[in-house]
């Protein structure tokens, strides 16, 4: 006595693999003779087929998220954000050198320390400059 159709069937409508589906023994005739998925959802409904104790679907759980998540910053936005910031740095060690104001030593080191990063804004490199003149 083969049962795989109707096993098949009932595990898509109970939303389980086809191991986790339990059929009544007293009750086998009449599911064999079950051909269709409404025969099968009324052999659900009157208890003769049912998942297998203790296989239940987990449920999923929703949990709490904390923050924004991740927020994109497209690579063009941060090239001209680094861009606008160091030429600032740049026209302003130029202006510097060229005025007499700044040796070509300390040109070239705040210039490397631009390059790295070093400075978040044109405020900190002269601060920088102030404490090394």
């Amino acid at each position: 006595m083969k049962l795989t159709t109707q096993k098949r069937l009932a595990a898509g409508i109970l939303e389980v693999g086809e191991n986790k589906v339990w059929f009544d023994s007293f009750r086998l005739d009449e599911i064999k003779q079950a051909i269709t998925k409404q025969d099968i959802k009324d052999l659900i409904k009157d208890k003769a087929i049912r998942i297998r104790p203790g296989t239940k679907k987990p449920v999923k759980v929703k949990r709490a998220r904390r923050g924004q998540g991740r927020i994109k910053i497209s690579v063009v936005t941060r090239k001209r954000d680094y861009m606008n910031r160091i030429r600032k740095m740049r026209r302003y060690v130029k202006d510097e050198v060229e005025a007499g104001r700044m040796s070509k030593e300390l040109a070239y080191q705040v210039r490397k320390f631009a390059k790295a990063g070093q400075f978040k804004n044109l405020r900190q490199a002269k601060e920088y400059v102030k404490l090394k003149k």
